[in-house]
């Protein structure tokens, strides 16, 4: 296996195992809202799940893309988000115990757009530390 396979594998692992994590959660029948008085703790709950798929798929992305083609990154991170928080509700329609709500989907892709937005800074203040680092040396 060539290390850009290797560098493209590694970026995917985290978004993947997350994925794996939020459908796990969502195959629970209790839920901390359900335990937790807190109107609007579920629509937290899914927001910063996907906040963590946000910024997992941007690292995703990013690994898979070169330098003249992560313009991409953002559009594709947001639009994979909306088609897993899509999926993840309509498995939970299988759960009993469980209901599909439309707000639901909206918290979701606002930690896609939260989580992608943290990394995409991330990236772009490591690359200014580098740069710098570079000046100084």
């Amino acid at each position: 296996m060539t290390e850009d396979r290797r560098r493209m594998l590694r970026s995917w692992v985290p978004a993947i195992l997350w994925t794996g994590v939020i459908f796990s959660l969502s195959s629970m029948t209790v839920f901390a809202s359900s335990i937790i008085k807190f109107n609007m703790i579920d629509k937290l709950a899914h927001s910063i799940e996907y906040g963590g798929l946000g910024v997992f798929l941007t690292v995703g992305y990013r690994g898979t893309f070169t330098d003249d083609r992560r313009r991409w990154v953002t559009p594709l991170v947001i639009v994979t988000g909306l088609m897993i928080g899509v999926c993840d509700e309509l498995y939970q329609f299988t759960v009993p115990g469980r209901s599909v709500e439309f707000y639901d989907w909206c918290a979701d892709t606002v930690g896609v757009i939260l989580g992608n937005r943290l990394a995409t800074e991330f990236f772009r203040w490591r690359a200014g530390e580098a740069k710098q680092q570079a000046h100084i040396e």
